[in-house]
């Protein structure tokens, strides 16, 4: 509040003046983060040496800002036995233990995000039953999952501190990628026997949102399918969700959109830049992939960057500078084999959360 105040005072009245004040606010927000930032990346390297990625806490809240995340909670389920889902993919087996329920929910609170996007979510109920456990005080009173027909049993969700005024998926026959037309070069290309019958692994989540004072935003919580072999699935799928929210940009020009998740691609791969071809503006942009500087950006216990923040450009206009970052929370040993051992102790999850702030009033 105090550096809202200093803008009024620059700028004069609130009333007068109103977009300079914002502009200003904005940057002497990101300014502060800037300052910050260093010290952040530094302590990030040298706390827990090759175990950590990621920023060891995340950066401050700001007064007047609100704050997105997105997270992969590697198979949230709840204990209840769901007779749908058994053999290898047995959903009882995935029951999410005490102990990683509370690292989980650690990493949640410190984030502190008024909108948290969630990747590997089993169901509503399973949702409903990790906040009321773990979360119960955080302020999420808004939930969205919706079931999508995974094999796994997995789907993408919202909690949220600001009301959801509406929320949509789409079946598999609205997700058909057969007709898709990849333009240009640069492809992957596709097996003979995906020439046809190729659909989304699964649906995007799309939930509207509008924050007390009246901000509205759209959230896209997306999680692209997996696997070094299945590049030309993902640049597919990524195509697919462009149409769709071209669709809603379409009947709502000025509506902010955000697109998160775990996109299972690289910043180079193609997958991705379709999404920035498409006009979206990746948060992160300016990250380090490589070296000590590198490990601050990482989204994946594998050394990998998988997780994105994208904004619209209406979206983009009221983004606090400096404020894109992951939370590194706890890296298993080198040693460690995720296909057989069990869960380290203190281990919440294979990703980590990424965080961004927004000054919510539109801008022109």
């Amino acid at each position: 509040m105090v550096l809202y105040r200093l803008a009024v005072n620059v700028c004069g009245t609130l009333q007068e003046h109103h977009q300079h004040v914002i502009r200003l606010t904005r940057s002497i927000l990101g300014i502060a983060l800037i300052v910050v930032w260093p010290a952040a990346v530094q302590t990030a390297q040298g706390a827990g040496g090759a175990g950590r990625y990621g920023l060891p806490e995340p950066l401050p809240r700001r007064p007047g800002t609100i704050r997105l995340a997105s997270y992969n909670v590697l198979n949230l389920f709840d204990h209840d036995d769901d007779p749908d889902l058994a053999g290898g993919v047995d959903d009882i087996k995935l029951a999410v233990s005490h102990e990683r329920g509370l690292k989980l929910a650690e990493a949640i609170r410190a984030v502190d995000a008024d909108v948290v996007a969630l990747q590997e979510v089993e169901s509503l109920e399973a949702l409903r039953w990790f906040r009321e456990s773990y979360l119960p005080k955080a302020g999420y009173v808004h939930l969205a999952s919706l079931d999508v027909g995974d094999h796994r049993g997995i789907e993408c969700s919202v909690m949220s501190r600001f009301e959801i005024t509406a929320q949509k998926i789409w079946r598999p026959t609205s997700l058909d990628l057969d007709d898709i037309h990849r333009r240009g070069p640069g492809w992957a290309p596709v097996p003979e026997r995906f020439r046809r019958g190729l659909e989304m692994r699964r649906s995007p989540l799309m939930v509207d949102l509008r924050t007390p004072a009246g901000y509205e935003l759209t959230i896209v919580v997306v999680h692209h399918k997996a696997g070094r072999d299945f590049a030309f699935q993902r640049e597919a799928e990524a195509l697919r969700v462009i149409e769709l929210i071209m669709d809603r940009a379409r009947r709502d020009p000025g509506r902010n959109i955000v697109v998160m998740g775990d996109f299972n691609a690289a910043p180079w791969d193609k997958s991705l830049r379709v999404y920035l071809e498409a006009g979206l503006i990746d948060t992160l942009a300016h990250r380090a992939t490589r070296g000590e500087a590198g490990r601050a950006f990482k989204t994946h216990e594998s050394n990998r960057i998988l997780d994105y923040v994208l904004l619209n450009s209406a979206a983009h206009r009221e983004l606090v500078i400096g404020t894109a970052h992951i939370y590194g929370t706890l890296v298993p040993p080198t040693d460690y084999d995720w296909r057989n051992d069990p869960y380290p102790t203190g281990y919440a999850s294979d990703h980590y959360p990424v965080i961004i702030d927004l000054v919510p009033v539109d801008q022109p």
